[in-house]
């Protein structure tokens, strides 16, 4: 079974929090024998140069009551098993006006 697990966490925030999981979407590619004439490793089922993983939900912090989608600087963890190659990624961010208060 391969797996993708996504989590992150804002402002070093001491807990990594989930944001997706992929089971089974990403099979191998370029096993022995898939490949092209000139040598480059076929692309198969369970190739995806793009995938979204959405918007991570809205959760509160119990403790700062604070919305921990929202931050100033963020950390991204991918862990999985299985062979996977992650050659880039980008968040898009939104820029937003908080209250004196960022309560949720």
């Amino acid at each position: 079974m391969h797996t993708l697990e996504v989590s992150y966490r804002p402002d070093n925030y001491p807990e990594w929090i989930p944001w997706r999981e992929f089971e089974q979407k990403f099979n191998m590619i370029g096993t022995r024998g898939a490949l092209d004439v000139g040598g480059v490793p076929t692309a198969r089922p369970g190739f995806y140069p793009r995938l979204s993983f959405g918007k991570p939900q809205n959760a509160c912090d119990n403790n700062t009551e604070r919305n921990t989608r929202r931050g100033f600087e963020f950390q991204v963890r991918f862990q999985g098993s299985g062979h996977v190659v992650l050659d880039r990624f980008r968040i898009h961010a939104q820029k937003l006006i908080e209250k004196s208060r960022a309560t949720c």
